[in-house]
């Protein structure tokens, strides 16, 4: 009886280390969760295309300083990639839709940003859910 007490208090102890020593985020990848996380926040309220370019060219260089710096988690880059990517790709519909002069296509741009960002805002979620318990 005491022997099966002694485990069970081994494995409480245990579990509660084990989750407080889970893994947090670095500095770096709080770095790139932060600028792409401002990308789709002035997303939501009004941003130039020029500014969406350079909060872009912002979140790259982050991105590239967390792959150098080998202390990358596969889930969370793997996250952060699929959304660099959705924003990337927003960004060259939002090329397309100023040159174009059809309103039908400005419509089509309008609508493939719209889902592009909105996967781009649940790849940061996918992010942060990688460093949850």
């Amino acid at each position: 009886m005491k022997r099966c007490a002694k485990i069970s208090l081994y494995l409480i102890v245990s579990l509660i280390c084990v989750s407080c020593w889970a893994p947090k985020k670095s500095m770096e990848e709080e770095k790139v969760l932060a600028t792409l996380s401002l990308i789709q926040g002035n997303l939501e309220t009004s941003i130039s295309y020029q500014q969406y370019l350079e909060l872009l060219s912002r979140a790259k260089i982050n991105i590239d300083i967390l792959k150098n710096s080998g202390k990358n988690n596969p889930c969370f880059m793997r996250a952060v990639d699929k959304c660099y990517s959705y924003y990337l790709t927003g960004g060259k519909a939002w090329e397309q839709k100023l040159e174009a002069t059809d309103e039908a296509r400005k419509n089509d741009m309008d609508l493939t940003m719209s889902v592009l960002h909105s996967q781009a805002a649940l790849s940061i979620q996918m992010a942060n859910n990688c460093y949850k318990n």
